[in-house]
């Protein structure tokens, strides 16, 4: 594969099928990858605050302006926000209150030693790459050739074990682990999990080999729709295994 120090932004306008593209073929349909639009909310904007401030805490002031707090509904406050617009620059406007959650999480991650130890290596590197014909691109957040690991940071509203578990399956992270594992042969992969209410746990947490098998399972699926989408042109529907005698779906 071939390695890339790139922005964020170029590596998702690259050719070639990611994890979240798979995610979502196996989640949904092919037709679904295909006619996706760019979307962020404020939770994955605060996600990607939080991966910032906890793996490259350098570029944190760089690519971030905190804003306290204003009341834009006064002419006063209009005033400042116009005045904290020019001071930011070409920086993404954090709220105050978003910055002292992030505080409170950074101070968790620096005690725990696990969280530590698994974020140490290539910071946001893409591979680029090819697997039967097909372009495949993918960008994790920590690999560490050396220990034979690759860790992802998720935020999550409650990171306990039962709930994460029911993350992995609800936004098939299984399938992510598996697709970056096996495109970069590496044996081990973290979730470096972190709260984002109070009080803002960090934990680790690995996926059982059941689990790593049936995400090994879910991204060829969706790779097989997705390559026979690129061979033939024909745009499979709904991922689905049963149907009743007059073609519709049967739950």
């Amino acid at each position: 594969m071939k390695t890339a120090k790139d922005s964020n932004e170029k590596y998702h306008s690259s050719p070639g099928i990611s994890a979240s593209g798979l995610k979502t073929i196996f989640k949904k349909s092919v037709y679904h990858y295909l006619n996706r639009k760019p979307f962020e909310s404020k939770s994955m904007a605060f996600g990607t605050a939080v991966h910032t401030a906890l793996l490259e805490p350098d570029n944190f002031n760089k690519e971030y302006y905190v804003l306290h707090n204003i009341d834009r509904r006064t002419k006063a406050g209009k005033e400042q926000f116009a005045a904290a617009e020019k001071l930011a620059k070409n920086k993404i406007m954090l709220p105050g209150q978003d910055k002292d959650r992030i505080d409170a999480i950074n101070k968790n991650f620096k005690k725990s030693t696990l969280a530590q130890y698994y974020s140490k290596g290539q910071i946001e590197l893409s591979h680029y790459g090819e697997y039967q014909g097909a372009n495949v691109r993918i960008r994790p957040d920590v690999l560490n050739r050396h220990k034979d690991f690759i860790a992802d940071v998720k935020t999550c509203q409650d990171n306990s074990p039962k709930a994460f578990k029911n993350d992995v399956y609800k936004y098939s992270y299984h399938l992510q682990a598996a697709f970056y594992m096996d495109m970069l042969e590496i044996n081990h992969f973290r979730f470096i999990t972190v709260q984002s209410t109070y009080p803002f746990t960090v934990e680790v947490y690995a996926l059982s080999e059941e689990m790593i098998e049936q995400g090994r399972l879910a991204w060829k699926q969706a790779f097989a729709d997705y390559q026979m989408y690129l061979e033939t042109g024909v745009i499979p529907s709904y991922n689905w295994y049963q149907y009743a005698n007059d073609g519709s779906y049967l739950l």
